[in-house]
């Protein structure tokens, strides 16, 4: 195979699509509908190839070591994400393929051992997800402590200065740090992708945006409202220039579709409302801090049902002509590219493919 001159991620195509935790059980909502994603070779690869076959820009798994809210299972089955990067990787031919990286349960030199390996499975299509943890039960598990949110970032500057010097440096590399202490550290053979494979962090706090716009080529923001994910490109953009850089940013939605508007609402009403996990949904809510301050209880269970409906997604309900709306809109809010979810993923994107991506070549956003 010949690698491609750019990597998948940076083509010009005017808005750029991926999926989004399919290496998850049930991916991104919390419900018992049948049809969902399960955690398993036979269920994620169909999914991979569909999305390979739209040219899907990238294919991103979530990091995921156990549950939150207390709850070991609360965050499902999931497939371990370097492995399924090989995978995938190795079946797919156009997509990006993303693997997730937690610094604190990682050494950097076994996570730029790993990526150079999946690097040259995919022929350059990698890119790598930095991780500095938030969940703290999670790192507890591994015996690491849970860093300040400053000292997070300082140590992911390190982590990824060590991974990015493996990549590129021909000689031994060593590095007294803070945090990491490395003697002789040595790398063979380097990525597929030179100068190195694309990096993205999903920091959202002046800290962490500055880490991203200072060392990284992506950032994921959340999807939040039109205006508020506007604004948010904006102070990236704004970021990023002051260290005389460009990033790419990326959001993510969830896709509701049926033959008509209330189609959709239909099926949304049944699998939130009527087979949601509104238990667990609170527990998450609560476990995570975005209860405090005291919420009204209307304030809360929207919260809840964004986590059930698609994991706090960008929502994307309606008939094939309004989920093309939904992504223009997106697009136009200044987002580079979105990662995609679907309630039962496998009926979902295919459904996409037939139906939605013809609309979206027409409009010049593929």
């Amino acid at each position: 195979m010949t690698q491609p001159d750019i990597h998948p991620l940076f083509n010009d195509r005017k808005l750029k699509l991926g999926t989004f935790c399919t290496n998850i059980e049930g991916g991104t909502i919390m419900s018992s509908v049948e049809g969902q994603a399960t955690a398993s070779w036979s269920s994620t690869l169909p999914i991979a190839l569909l999305a390979d076959e739209m040219e899907f820009e990238a294919q991103v798994p979530v990091g995921r070591w156990r549950g939150i809210a207390g709850n070991p299972d609360d965050g499902r089955p999931s497939m371990e994400v370097f492995t399924w990067a090989a995978g995938v990787g190795a079946r797919t031919k156009n997509s990006g393929i993303f693997a997730t990286s937690h610094i604190s349960i990682m050494h950097p030199i076994v996570a730029a051992k790993q990526a150079a390996a999946v690097d040259d499975i995919t022929n350059g299509r990698f890119a790598l997800n930095v991780v500095c943890g938030w969940q703290q039960e999670e790192m507890e598990m591994f015996g690491s402590p849970m860093l300040a949110k400053n000292d997070r970032y300082a140590c992911a500057a390190e982590w990824l200065e060590i991974v990015k010097r493996l990549w590129t440096e021909e000689g031994l590399v060593n590095f007294k740090g803070r945090f990491y202490n490395i003697k002789e550290g040595y790398l063979q053979p380097k990525p597929t992708r030179r100068p190195h494979p694309p990096v993205m962090n999903a920091g959202t706090s002046d800290e962490g945006k500055h880490f991203a716009a200072k060392h990284c080529d992506m950032a994921f923001i959340p999807p939040t409202t039109f205006e508020e994910i506007r604004q948010q490109v904006e102070s990236y953009r704004a970021i990023a220039k002051e260290y005389g850089r460009e990033i790419k940013l990326w959001s993510y939605a969830y896709i509701v579709q049926g033959d008509t508007e209330e189609d959709a609402k239909s099926f949304y009403n049944h699998y939130v409302h009527e087979l949601g996990d509104w238990k667990g949904a609170e527990a998450r809510v609560k476990s995570i801090g975005l209860s405090a301050p005291p919420m009204s209880e209307e304030a809360l269970r929207g919260v809840m049902e964004r986590f059930i409906a698609g994991g706090t997604g960008y929502p994307l309900i309606g008939n094939k002509e309004q989920i093309v709306e939904g992504l223009q809109q997106l697009s136009a809010a200044g987002l580079d590219g979105v990662l995609l979810t679907w309630p039962r993923f496998h009926e979902g994107i295919a459904r996409f493919k037939d139906e939605v991506y013809p609309l979206l070549v027409q409009q010049g956003l593929r």
